[in-house]
């Protein structure tokens, strides 16, 4: 074969291959049909013209030569098949006919034209130099020629009138199949035409190659499941066109100066000139794409003209206000409509059931409208399968098949132009619809490849919104949490710095909130700030911790208990306390030690009536013999002396009783702990004779000075020596014993009562609980938080029918300190 040959052989086999592609790609759509005739007139031109280059007889070159030229004044008639297609999805034959009657007309005398006399006059066969038969055409071959330049007048015009009236896809096609036919008749009717008038049948060679510009637009622009707008496709052309002329032009110059340059230098200056004029073009040719798309822009640009990196970047001012998912849905849809000119944005969401229901829409709908689709729609798992936007378009170039036609049944029911899948973490979470443009364009590859992006960024967002509202949810809660607290909270980080005060650690401290949080720890009261200080430099909480909090006014006694907190990495956070206000709690101690003061009084007033009974008895004794007696001064001096003893003794027990009884305030003073346990002794040494207890004391400790409220502690040893006689009903022993344990002192109070039980010993210290039938159960309460007070520790061990021992611990202090 020949170059010629070669040529037609490339042209009709890339036509037949196209041909084929766009018909099976979609059998059944009428456009792909259309295409397919159009290739297949385009398919007997060039295999006509094949069999032409073949021929050595004149009479059968001159035979084929008109068959090439008939099957090449069909072409318009596929041209008009495939336009009519376009225009109109279903049509009947009958109708069709109709609509291509004048066409048909034209297209039968255009077959006439070919086979008369008129039309070509000779031909013979071509040279040794020649590829291209040479032809003599006749005046017919005018005609032929105006019936081309008419034809494509006749597409231009009608070409331009139907996309004005149309918009989507049908717009888009009649432009790419005017942009084909333009590019390719130009090519063919040019060539043939320059080759008549120059007398050069060789520029005809490449006619063939012409079609390839038809097949290539048309196929894409009906084929292609997502194309780009016929505008884009042109500029781009246009701008690689100008690129390459730009280079060649460069390329010329660069060579024709190195050759100049380098003739000086060596003979042969071809090798060193083109090397140079390469180097050019090769360094050329990155800002020369950029010079040349840029005035492709503007030679092209028209009002809305689409920037991807623009609408991204607008989209990333957008996501990045963390915001509540309403009013992101709000930003998102408003720029949508800017962005992409669409006259409608809905969102679908992903319920807990899997239905994508309508979350949200802008503008919103007229009336109320339900959208919905299944998790299991077919137009939900199309965009779940490949990730990418589906169109109208889109599915209607597709291949039929359950699922696509189901997604275009999806499509038209929710009567949306796009759907977009909006995922994160592989996980599709919300369907994002946009309707028609208001310009009634399609979107093209770009905008669709950006509304997935942007979408996906959506997703993203989405998350970030709910986090968000999450979080100030949250913080609402804990703020409520806390403020209902009726103890204090404080929390400080590890930068010292407060970051939680609550409403109850306002009013507890006396001070506002604006003067503590985010502030230093420093400006907490000096016991907190203390306490935090600790936890935070040795990692150790405290736990039920008495201290006070001086707040200007009043010193504000309080309980404290803390501890450091950790992140999940176990990275140091910082330190929380927790602390309440123990003034009212202190109060009703106070008179609960009252109400138990008075009880003991009581039950010690009951013991000294028989102890105050003996002196008066003596009195009243003496005062009787004293009328008969007075003249006996012996008498008279041993009655004086009675009397005052007996006053003495009366006096002593009233005041020990009044010491007791006395509602002083707790004053801690360093006083000896065995002067006060015999003291409390004194106290109960009647009861102990009345109940004939054996009294056995051991004050062994050899250092004994404590810092202690001594009638406090008084009230103690009462309380359990009290109990502990009463706890004999037939006698018994009851003992008191100290013992040094390092730096405390212990004292140990036994008696060999009637003992307690195991659950009765777990809740002895309880406040009202009691095994006795009179009394209220306050005086052991009310000892255990003296104990406490004094930094001591009490417990208790005891056995049922044995006794019980309470065991009491307190610090003492050096008398060096006194």
């Amino acid at each position: 074969m020949n170059l010629f040959q070669i040529i037609i052989f490339i042209g009709l086999i890339g036509n037949t291959v196209l041909g084929l592609f766009v018909l099976l790609s979609n059998p059944k759509r009428a456009a792909n049909i259309g295409f397919f005739s159009l290739t297949l007139s385009m398919m007997l031109w060039l295999g006509s013209m094949f069999f032409c280059s073949y021929q050595h007889s004149p009479r059968m070159l001159l035979f084929w030569i008109r068959q090439t030229s008939m099957f090449a004044g069909l072409i318009p008639l596929g041209v008009s098949i495939l336009k009519l297609t376009i225009v109109h999805d279903s049509l009947s034959l009958r109708r069709g006919f109709y609509e291509l009657r004048y066409w048909l007309l034209v297209s039968f005398s255009i077959i006439i034209l070919c086979h008369s006399s008129v039309f070509v006059l000779s031909a013979s066969n071509p040279t040794a130099s020649e590829l291209v038969p040479p032809t003599e055409y006749g005046w017919g071959f005018i005609v032929y020629m105006a019936f081309f330049i008419g034809a494509i007048i006749n597409f231009i015009f009608s070409f331009w009138r139907i996309a004005k009236g149309r918009g989507g896809a049908q717009k888009t096609e009649i432009q790419f199949l005017q942009l084909g036919c333009v590019a390719s008749f130009i090519i063919g009717v040019f060539l043939i035409a320059f080759a008549e008038i120059l007398g050069d049948q060789e520029l005809s060679l490449f006619v063939p190659l012409s079609v390839l510009a038809l097949d290539g637009f048309v196929a894409y622009g009906i084929a292609t499941r997502r194309i780009l707008a016929a505008p884009e496709v042109l500029q781009r052309v246009v701008s690689y066109l100008l690129m390459c002329l730009y280079l060649s032009v460069l390329y010329i110059c660069a060579e024709w100066v190195g050759s100049h340059i380098f003739r000086w230098f060596v003979i042969d200056t071809t090798y060193f000139s083109g090397l140079l004029a390469a180097l050019v073009v090769a360094f050329s040719v990155v800002p020369a794409q950029r010079w040349m798309q840029r005035f492709s822009y503007h030679l092209f640009s028209s009002s809305h003209q689409f920037d991807v990196d623009q609408v991204l970047e607008e989209a990333g001012h957008v996501f990045q206000e963390v915001s509540t998912d309403e009013t992101l849905m709000a930003l998102f849809s408003g720029f949508i409509i800017r962005a992409f000119q669409t006259t409608r944005v809905v969102l679908l969401k992903v319920g807990a059931d899997g239905v994508f229901r309508h979350h949200y829409a802008f503008p919103e709908w007229g009336e109320k409208t339900d959208l919905s689709l299944s998790s299991q729609s077919s137009l939900v798992e199309l965009v779940r399968r490949d990730a990418e936007p589906f169109t109208e378009d889109t599915l209607e170039r597709m291949r039929p098949s359950i699922l696509v036609n189901g997604a275009r049944r999806d499509m038209r029911a929710l009567g949306a132009s796009v759907a977009v899948g909006s995922f994160t973490h592989k996980k599709l979470q919300m369907v994002v619809l946009l309707y028609p443009k208001t310009s009634r364009a399609i979107y093209d590859l770009r905008e669709q490849k950006a509304l997935q992006l942007v979408c996906n960024q959506l997703a993203v967002a989405l998350e970030n919104a709910n986090l968000y509202t999450a979080v100030q949810n949250g913080k609402i809660y804990n703020e409520i949490l806390l403020d209902s607290l009726t103890s204090g909270i404080v929390a400080v980080d590890d930068a010292r710095q407060v970051t939680v005060f609550n409403q109850r650690a306002q009013t507890i401290t006396h001070l506002p909130v604006e003067d503590i949080v985010n502030e230093s720890m420093e400006q907490l009261p000096a016991a907190l700030t203390e306490i935090v200080e600790k936890i935070l430099t040795t990692g150790a909480g405290v736990r039920d911790y008495d201290t006070f909090i001086d707040t200007g006014e009043d010193r504000v006694p309080v309980r404290v208990s803390g501890s450091a907190f950790h992140g999940h990495t176990g990275k140091h956070l910082g330190a929380l306390l927790v602390f309440s206000d123990m003034t009212l709690l202190r109060k009703m101690e106070e008179r609960i030690r009252r109400t138990d003061r008075l009880s003991s009084i009581g039950t010690l007033s009951a013991g000294m009536a028989h102890e105050i009974r003996n002196p008066l008895v003596t009195i009243k004794t003496f005062t009787e013999l004293l009328p008969e007696q007075y003249g006996n001064q012996e008498f008279r001096e041993t009655f004086f002396d009675l009397v005052d003893q007996e006053v003495q003794r009366i006096d002593a027990i009233v005041n020990r009783l009044l010491n007791f009884a006395r509602p002083a305030k707790a004053s801690l003073k360093p006083v000896y702990l065995h002067d006060i346990i015999e003291n409390s002794i004194r106290l109960v040494e009647q009861q102990v004779i009345n109940n004939k207890i054996q009294l056995q004391t051991n004050l062994a400790a050899e250092h004994h000075l404590i810092l202690a409220d001594a009638e406090q502690i008084n009230q103690t040893l009462v309380n359990f020596f009290l109990n502990a006689i009463q706890a004999m009903d037939l006698g018994g022993t009851l003992s008191v014993e100290t013992m040094l344990n390092k730096s405390a002192i212990c004292i140990d109070v036994r008696d060999t009562g009637c003992g307690l039980s195991e659950e009765h010993e777990k809740h002895i210290f309880d406040p009202f609980f009691t095994t006795k039938e009179s009394g209220v159960g306050l005086g052991l309460s009310v000892s255990h938080g003296i104990i406490q007070e004094h930094q001591g520790t009490i417990h208790v061990d005891s056995e049922p029918g044995k006794g019980t021992v309470f065991h009491v611990e307190l610090p003492l202090i050096d008398e060096k300190e006194i």
